[in-house]
């Protein structure tokens, strides 16, 4: 084979490449833009756990969040699930719904409330 077409190949390839990492920090960026954390999102969190007197402790473990509530019965499961794409898990007055790469961000919200 002739060097320049080796060299055409290599050129091509490297493009290629170059051309991929561009792409692929595109959409990085465009889904770390995406926030769900917005001031309705944590209005309508805060009134499905029955208001901010029912919230005890908020924390984070791994991607899920982790919220001890005072009474159960304040809080409205069936529209909590709604926010979240993965349900949401209770044990005892705990809550714990998965939120993916937005837990803590959600964490810092509902403490500033």
């Amino acid at each position: 084979m002739e060097a320049w077409v080796i060299t055409l190949i290599i050129l091509a390839a490297a493009l290629i490449l170059i051309l991929g990492v561009f792409i692929a920090f595109y959409y990085l960026k465009k889904k770390q833009n995406k926030s769900i954390v917005n001031p309705d999102f944590i209005a309508a969190l805060l009134l499905y756990l029955g208001g901010n007197n029912n919230i005890l402790k908020v924390e984070v473990e791994q991607s899920r969040l982790k919220i001890e509530v005072n009474e159960l019965d304040l809080v409205d499961l069936e529209k909590l699930k709604t926010l979240t794409d993965k349900g949401i898990f209770v044990t005892g007055n705990t809550i714990k719904a998965l939120f993916k790469d937005e837990a803590i961000n959600i964490k810092n919200a509902l403490e500033k409330r």
